[in-house]
């Protein structure tokens, strides 16, 4: 990544940052519950956490959960949660190609909004860095914007065109089977979730408020098995050692 992407998140994460828990977060937390059956007890680190709000949560089920970020800023965020939720955490600040902690030393290793910042190859150098810190039959698990869901590409191609977009250089993923098998994991499964998540997006459109809500109204009216051909905003691969 670039020192300019860096500064982006920099600059981000040194504003006010939010920690109300929103319905992304929960679609999220309740993946990683699922793809780690239990998480009380387990050993968790989140590579590149942003504002470690999920990892938060992840805690107070009982969690030992380390946090892993290459902006400082961003971690002051997160101690200053932790610290106010009365939490127990593990926070190093380095680049995650190269964390600081011993192999084979955690259950599960996940991140999300992180991979589609990078080239192919700095991706697979991420993901056996993630691998590599993971237990023998471990997990890693990733979450990226997925580049089938259509509200999210318009709402991110409208904003990069008015100048508006503030993420940066960001690449929606297909898939991840060609990193994660250079990376030498497994990959067990590709899904995806939150389509109604993906809607936010629209809101740097003009005046789609309404649209936005009918559209919220007609998804939810839907049954499972309709809602399922329409792509949520994250692709969800998980990989096994």
């Amino acid at each position: 990544m670039t020192d300019q992407q860096k500064d982006v998140w920099d600059r981000l994460w040194s504003g006010g940052v939010s920690y109300a828990w929103d319905p992304l977060s929960d679609a999220l937390l309740k993946s990683i519950q699922t793809v780690a059956e239990n998480v009380k007890g387990k050993k968790l680190l989140e590579a590149g956490s942003g504002t470690g709000k999920i990892s938060l949560h992840l805690a107070r089920l009982g969690a030992d959960v380390t946090l892993v970020d290459y902006s400082e800023n961003a971690l002051v965020n997160s101690r200053g949660a932790f610290l106010q939720a009365g939490c127990e955490a593990n926070f190093h600040l380095a680049d995650i190609r190269q964390i600081p902690v011993p192999d084979n030393e955690y259950d599960l290793t996940w991140n999300a909004g992180v991979l589609e910042h990078f080239t192919f190859e700095e991706k697979v150098s991420i993901l056996k860095e993630m691998a590599r810190i993971t237990k023998p039959e471990g997990t890693v698990l990733v979450y990226t914007p997925y580049a089938k869901c259509l509200p999210y590409q318009i709402g991110k191609a409208y904003a990069e065109k008015q100048g508006t977009w503030m993420y940066g250089v960001e690449e929606p993923v297909l898939s991840l089977k060609k990193e994660f098998k250079k990376s030498k994991i497994t990959l067990v499964k590709e899904t995806h979730l939150g389509f109604l998540n993906s809607l936010d997006f629209l809101d740097f459109l003009p005046g789609s408020g309404a649209m936005k809500q009918w559209m919220h109204n007609w998804y939810e009216g839907l049954s499972a098995e309709e809602q399922s051909h329409f792509p949520g905003y994250l692709l969800v691969s998980v990989g096994r050692l």
